[in-house]
Protein backbone atom coordinates (compact mmCIF):
# COMPACT_ATOMS: atom_id res chain seq x y z
CA UNK A 1 0.00 0.00 0.00
CA UNK A 2 2.87 2.10 0.80
CA UNK A 3 4.47 1.59 -2.66
CA UNK A 4 1.28 2.28 -4.73
CA UNK A 5 0.70 6.01 -2.38
CA UNK A 6 4.43 6.99 -3.42
CA UNK A 7 3.79 5.55 -6.61
CA UNK A 8 0.95 7.93 -6.51
CA UNK A 9 2.65 11.09 -5.71
CA UNK A 10 4.89 10.52 -8.18
CA UNK A 11 2.67 9.98 -10.91
CA UNK A 12 0.80 13.50 -9.65
CA UNK A 13 3.95 15.25 -9.52
CA UNK A 14 4.95 14.98 -13.03
CA UNK A 15 1.40 15.62 -14.52
CA UNK A 16 1.58 18.75 -12.73
CA UNK A 17 5.35 19.32 -14.20
CA UNK A 18 3.60 18.26 -17.88
CA UNK A 19 0.65 20.77 -17.65
CA UNK A 20 2.44 23.38 -16.16
CA UNK A 21 5.05 23.21 -19.29
CA UNK A 22 2.75 22.95 -21.66
CA UNK A 23 0.46 25.93 -20.50
CA UNK A 24 3.69 27.58 -20.59
CA UNK A 25 4.55 26.61 -23.87
CA UNK A 26 1.32 27.77 -25.26
CA UNK A 27 0.96 31.21 -23.76
CA UNK A 28 4.61 31.37 -24.87
CA UNK A 29 3.71 30.67 -28.49
CA UNK A 30 0.31 32.92 -28.05
CA UNK A 31 2.13 36.05 -26.51
CA UNK A 32 4.00 36.43 -30.27
CA UNK A 33 1.12 35.92 -32.15
CA UNK A 34 -0.97 38.25 -30.20
CA UNK A 35 1.13 41.36 -29.67
CA UNK A 36 1.10 43.01 -32.62
CA UNK A 37 1.80 46.71 -31.94
CA UNK A 38 1.16 49.21 -34.60
CA UNK A 39 2.04 52.65 -33.80
CA UNK A 40 2.21 56.00 -36.20
CA UNK A 41 1.80 59.58 -35.83
CA UNK A 42 1.91 62.95 -38.27
CA UNK A 43 2.29 66.61 -37.48
CA UNK A 44 3.63 70.13 -38.52
CA UNK A 45 6.32 72.03 -36.48
CA UNK A 46 5.52 75.74 -37.66
CA UNK A 47 9.59 76.43 -35.62
CA UNK A 48 11.12 73.72 -38.46
CA UNK A 49 8.67 74.65 -40.84
CA UNK A 50 8.56 71.02 -41.06
CA UNK A 51 5.57 67.67 -41.70
CA UNK A 52 6.78 65.15 -39.76
CA UNK A 53 5.41 61.29 -39.83
CA UNK A 54 6.36 58.37 -38.25
CA UNK A 55 5.44 54.87 -38.07
CA UNK A 56 6.78 52.24 -35.62
CA UNK A 57 5.14 48.27 -36.05
CA UNK A 58 6.54 46.18 -32.92
CA UNK A 59 6.17 42.17 -31.86
CA UNK A 60 4.68 41.13 -35.59
CA UNK A 61 4.94 37.57 -36.30
CA UNK A 62 8.12 37.16 -38.45
CA UNK A 63 7.37 33.51 -39.74
CA UNK A 64 6.61 34.94 -43.06
CA UNK A 65 6.75 38.50 -44.45
CA UNK A 66 4.14 40.97 -43.44
CA UNK A 67 4.32 43.91 -45.97
CA UNK A 68 3.53 47.65 -45.33
CA UNK A 69 2.68 50.88 -47.99
CA UNK A 70 2.72 54.13 -47.04
CA UNK A 71 1.32 56.78 -49.92
CA UNK A 72 0.97 60.73 -49.66
CA UNK A 73 -2.77 60.66 -51.04
CA UNK A 74 -3.62 57.82 -53.54
CA UNK A 75 -0.76 58.65 -56.13
CA UNK A 76 2.69 59.25 -54.32
CA UNK A 77 4.03 56.47 -52.80
CA UNK A 78 6.27 57.14 -50.00
CA UNK A 79 6.83 53.30 -49.06
CA UNK A 80 6.10 50.06 -50.19
CA UNK A 81 8.01 46.56 -48.76
CA UNK A 82 7.85 43.66 -46.80
CA UNK A 83 9.01 43.30 -42.77
CA UNK A 84 9.88 40.88 -40.28
CA UNK A 85 9.18 40.79 -36.25
CA UNK A 86 9.24 44.96 -36.58
CA UNK A 87 9.40 48.06 -39.07
CA UNK A 88 10.07 51.75 -37.84
CA UNK A 89 10.54 54.73 -40.37
CA UNK A 90 10.49 58.40 -40.48
CA UNK A 91 9.60 60.94 -43.18
CA UNK A 92 10.40 64.83 -43.63
CA UNK A 93 8.30 67.11 -45.58
CA UNK A 94 8.08 70.88 -45.50
CA UNK A 95 5.54 72.78 -43.42
CA UNK A 96 3.75 74.67 -46.33
CA UNK A 97 2.17 71.79 -47.59
CA UNK A 98 -0.78 70.19 -46.65
CA UNK A 99 -0.48 66.18 -46.56
CA UNK A 100 -3.31 63.17 -46.30
CA UNK A 101 -0.80 60.62 -45.39
CA UNK A 102 -1.97 56.87 -45.43
CA UNK A 103 -0.59 53.82 -44.09
CA UNK A 104 -2.10 49.79 -44.65
CA UNK A 105 0.00 47.22 -42.96
CA UNK A 106 -1.11 43.52 -43.50
CA UNK A 107 0.11 40.84 -41.33
CA UNK A 108 0.38 37.44 -43.06
CA UNK A 109 -1.10 35.77 -39.55
CA UNK A 110 -4.58 37.15 -40.02
CA UNK A 111 -6.26 40.44 -40.91
CA UNK A 112 -7.04 40.97 -37.48
CA UNK A 113 -3.39 41.93 -37.21
CA UNK A 114 -3.91 44.27 -40.30
CA UNK A 115 -3.62 48.58 -39.65
CA UNK A 116 -5.31 50.85 -41.80
CA UNK A 117 -4.65 54.23 -40.73
CA UNK A 118 -4.76 58.04 -41.92
CA UNK A 119 -3.08 61.19 -40.96
CA UNK A 120 -4.49 64.26 -42.48
CA UNK A 121 -1.81 67.35 -41.64
CA UNK A 122 -2.57 71.05 -42.52
CA UNK A 123 0.70 73.64 -43.32
CA UNK A 124 1.47 75.49 -40.69
CA UNK A 125 3.71 77.75 -42.69
CA UNK A 126 3.08 80.48 -45.01
CA UNK A 127 4.42 79.95 -48.51
CA UNK A 128 7.11 82.30 -49.06
CA UNK A 129 6.48 84.77 -52.66
CA UNK A 130 9.47 84.59 -54.44
CA UNK A 131 9.95 87.36 -56.97
CA UNK A 132 11.54 86.65 -59.94
CA UNK A 133 13.72 89.94 -61.72
CA UNK A 134 14.67 89.24 -65.34
CA UNK A 135 16.99 91.15 -67.00
CA UNK A 136 17.24 91.59 -70.35
CA UNK A 137 21.04 92.53 -71.99
CA UNK A 138 21.18 93.84 -75.32
CA UNK A 139 24.30 93.52 -76.82
CA UNK A 140 25.44 95.07 -79.94
CA UNK A 141 28.38 93.60 -81.85
CA UNK A 142 29.94 95.80 -84.68
CA UNK A 143 31.68 93.75 -87.83
CA UNK A 144 34.22 95.60 -89.20
CA UNK A 145 33.65 95.59 -93.32
CA UNK A 146 35.61 92.62 -94.81
CA UNK A 147 38.72 93.72 -97.55
CA UNK A 148 37.42 93.38 -100.78
CA UNK A 149 40.79 92.28 -103.39
CA UNK A 150 39.53 92.44 -106.91
CA UNK A 151 42.23 91.08 -109.39
CA UNK A 152 42.28 92.65 -112.66
CA UNK A 153 43.60 90.51 -115.25
CA UNK A 154 44.57 92.65 -118.46
CA UNK A 155 42.39 91.92 -121.41
CA UNK A 156 44.52 90.81 -123.97
CA UNK A 157 44.74 93.35 -126.98
CA UNK A 158 43.03 93.56 -129.72
CA UNK A 159 44.71 94.35 -133.14
CA UNK A 160 41.57 95.84 -135.92
CA UNK A 161 42.78 96.26 -139.15
CA UNK A 162 40.22 98.15 -141.60
CA UNK A 163 40.91 98.47 -144.82
CA UNK A 164 40.03 101.78 -146.48
CA UNK A 165 38.88 101.43 -150.18
CA UNK A 166 40.67 104.21 -152.57
CA UNK A 167 38.27 106.87 -153.68
CA UNK A 168 38.03 108.35 -157.26
CA UNK A 169 37.25 111.55 -157.38
CA UNK A 170 36.00 113.33 -160.59
CA UNK A 171 37.53 116.77 -161.14
CA UNK A 172 34.58 118.91 -163.59
CA UNK A 173 35.63 120.02 -166.97
CA UNK A 174 36.20 123.86 -167.81
CA UNK A 175 32.80 122.89 -170.55
CA UNK A 176 31.05 121.63 -167.33
CA UNK A 177 31.33 124.82 -165.54
CA UNK A 178 30.67 127.02 -168.11
CA UNK A 179 26.88 124.94 -168.93
CA UNK A 180 26.32 125.41 -165.61
CA UNK A 181 26.73 129.08 -165.48
CA UNK A 182 24.96 129.32 -168.60
CA UNK A 183 21.90 127.67 -166.70
CA UNK A 184 22.28 130.11 -163.60
CA UNK A 185 22.10 133.10 -165.76
CA UNK A 186 19.05 131.74 -167.96
CA UNK A 187 17.07 130.96 -164.98
CA UNK A 188 17.38 134.76 -163.44
CA UNK A 189 16.56 136.47 -166.87
CA UNK A 190 12.73 135.32 -166.64
CA UNK A 191 11.98 137.95 -164.34
CA UNK A 192 12.55 140.56 -166.96
CA UNK A 193 10.04 139.53 -169.59
CA UNK A 194 7.26 138.89 -167.30
CA UNK A 195 8.23 142.49 -166.35
CA UNK A 196 7.40 144.24 -169.50
CA UNK A 197 4.48 141.70 -170.21
CA UNK A 198 2.85 143.36 -167.04
CA UNK A 199 3.08 147.09 -167.85
CA UNK A 200 1.79 146.08 -171.44
CA UNK A 201 -1.01 144.73 -170.08
CA UNK A 202 -1.58 147.49 -167.67
CA UNK A 203 -1.02 150.17 -170.85
CA UNK A 204 -3.26 148.02 -172.85
CA UNK A 205 -6.11 148.35 -170.05
CA UNK A 206 -5.84 151.87 -169.56
CA UNK A 207 -6.00 152.52 -173.39
CA UNK A 208 -9.56 150.33 -173.87
CA UNK A 209 -10.83 152.60 -171.11
CA UNK A 210 -9.81 155.63 -172.41
CA UNK A 211 -11.27 154.77 -176.20
CA UNK A 212 -14.95 153.52 -174.09
CA UNK A 213 -15.28 156.25 -172.38
CA UNK A 214 -14.96 158.41 -175.75
CA UNK A 215 -17.32 156.60 -177.30
CA UNK A 216 -19.95 157.12 -174.45
CA UNK A 217 -19.30 161.16 -174.44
Amino acid sequence: MALNSTSRRRYGALLAAATTGAVAAIIGLASPAGAHTPKSKASCDEGTATTTLEVDLKAYNKQKPNTIEITNGDAVVLEKTEFGESFKDEWTFPGDVSYEFKINVKAWDGDQYNYKKTHKVEACVKPTTTTTTTTTTTTTTTTPPEETTTTTTPSEETTTTTTVEPTTTTQPTPSDVAGEEELAETGASIALPLGIAGVLLVGGLVALFVVRRRSRA
